[in-house]
């Protein structure tokens, strides 16, 4: 079991180390990207018992309609809301979220953790030999779609719309998320194409992270 945590933990916390070298103003503390981390963690067990209804029904069924629904309305939209809920309940308050590019950083740092227990899950089930792609395409594929819900989060805050802008970022991720959901378990698309889509959010991603650097009042 250590070493599955261990294979777990260790791609996150490199992610984590990698994505936080963006944030060139002001550093979030430790502290409280580890309370991101395990909010993360934590919300897994609300995702899971949100999904936990429609998953048989999801692993049976071939009708293209109703795995189009459930991977946006189901495990998309679910899966995304929890994660920047859980960003939300541990940062909006905070003094030290005060540059956009915070938003980012924060809902990235959540993604990590939620992708952690997820894979702890994955790799228990199916071993060790999933681990690389689950330490890099999954977790990236959490990164990316929390990150740019990140972006939004971060003009939440600085925004006189906060509700308005944190909707666009809901919607925006829930539809990548579902999107990828979809063309994984339908297997419409090949491995390539679903790896060098999740390399085109993150290219997006880097944008948003320039747009929000640029827009700091630290700056």
């Amino acid at each position: 079991m250590f070493s599955v945590v261990l294979a777990s933990l260790l791609p996150g916390l490199f992610w984590l180390w990698y994505f936080n070298r963006y944030d060139i103003f002001d550093k979030e503390p430790l502290a409280k990207l580890g309370q991101c981390l395990l909010f993360g963690a934590l919300v897994v067990l609300v995702a899971l018992a949100w999904e936990a209804p429609f998953g048989k029904l999801l692993q049976t069924t071939n009708s293209l309609v109703v795995q189009l629904v459930l991977s946006f309305f189901v495990v998309g939209l679910g899966e995304e809301f929890f994660k920047l809920l859980a960003t939300y309940l541990a940062v909006a308050q905070s003094p030290e979220f005060n540059e956009p590019m915070d938003g980012i950083v924060y809902a990235i740092a959540t993604s990590i953790g939620f992708s952690v227990i997820e894979n702890i899950f994955y790799i228990s089930s199916f071993g060790l030999t999933i681990a690389p792609l689950r330490g890099t395409i999954a977790t990236l594929a959490h990164i990316a779609f929390s990150g740019l819900a990140g972006s939004y989060l971060g003009k939440a805050k600085f925004s006189p719309r906060p509700k308005y802008e944190l909707l666009k970022g809901l919607t925006l991720a829930s539809f990548l998320h579902g999107l990828y959901d979809f063309l994984l378990i339908t297997h419409i698309a090949s491995p390539v194409v679903l790896v060098l889509f999740i390399l085109a959010l993150h290219y997006w991603l880097l944008h948003g992270i320039r747009q929000a650097l640029g827009s700091s009042p630290l700056s």
